[in-house]
């Protein structure tokens, strides 16, 4: 079982100690150094790349050829995966009022009268292409179903039946409590996206109340209720984002023990 967490290059204080056996790197600041300290943990190693921010649209192909250069530089590591974050147009799901999402991209010169979709299956076909089996490719995938928010597809143009075939596998954000959803949705929003995709999930959890200005709930109960549905089956496993906020809130230890407490 696949027990992750989601890291910051500059911020890796107690990481040899969290019981982790699986690491997902954010690629800002990553070095050769930092590197070699995170393959001394004998662990499995992935980094994180932001695709298309909000001033990035995926149709304009500047943006897409930074998207690549980035992975390019990222398979200088020789990472066992790659995972893609924001690979959507902008908006902000995290905020959903109903089954309206916010701040959703408007047309622009590049995808002005373009299907959303068939846009970002192209550019993940040219992900796929230019990575040619050196790393698994994985995607940050936005934890909403299509019917209940169906800007998820006409806006933000990530329609989980297209890309999540064309990628190896996908990390649905399961911050449960940001979107208004009761713990258990995380387990059966992991089974919803394996039955869509075929393909491999690995959830991400909360550890903290997010944002920031909100007082933080995420009690060691929450966290073990939130580990119990990450793991359910047919999850592959579970992480955890992340370690920032595990610092933050001095969460180490229930880390641990959580991830000791399973095989």
């Amino acid at each position: 079982m696949i027990k992750s967490i989601f890291v910051s290059a500059q911020q890796l204080d107690g990481i040899e100690d969290s019981g982790a056996n699986h690491l997902i790197v954010t690629n800002n600041n990553l070095d050769k150094d930092i590197w070699h300290r995170l393959k001394m943990l004998n662990v499995d190693l992935g980094i994180c790349i932001n695709s298309f921010g909000p001033d990035g649209c995926p149709a304009n192909r500047q943006a897409k050829e930074k998207l690549f250069d980035q992975i390019k530089g990222a398979l200088l590591f020789k990472p066992k995966e790659i995972w893609i974050d924001h690979f959507r147009f902008d908006g902000h799901w995290e905020a959903i009022e109903g089954s309206k999402i916010l701040g959703v991209h408007q047309p622009c010169e590049f995808c002005g009268g373009k299907s959303r979709v068939e846009i970002l299956e192209e550019a993940a076909k040219e992900v796929m292409n230019l990575v040619s089996g050196k790393a698994r490719v994985g995607y940050f995938a936005v934890p909403l179903k299509s019917q209940d928010a169906p800007e998820m597809i006409e806006g933000l143009g990530q329609n989980h039946l297209v890309i999540g075939k064309v990628f190896d596998m996908s990390s649905p954000m399961l911050y449960q409590q940001m979107i208004k959803k009761p713990t258990s949705y995380i387990s059966e929003y992991v089974k919803w996206l394996a039955d869509k995709t075929q393909k491999p999930i690995l959830p991400i959890i909360q550890v903290k109340s997010m944002p920031d200005d909100l007082k933080d709930t995420i009690t060691e109960g929450v966290m073990t209720s939130e580990f119990q549905e990450a793991i359910s089956k047919p999850s592959i496993g579970v992480c955890f984002f992340w370690w920032a906020h595990v610092l933050e809130k001095n969460k180490a230890g229930i880390i641990k023990k959580l991830f000791h407490s399973v095989g």
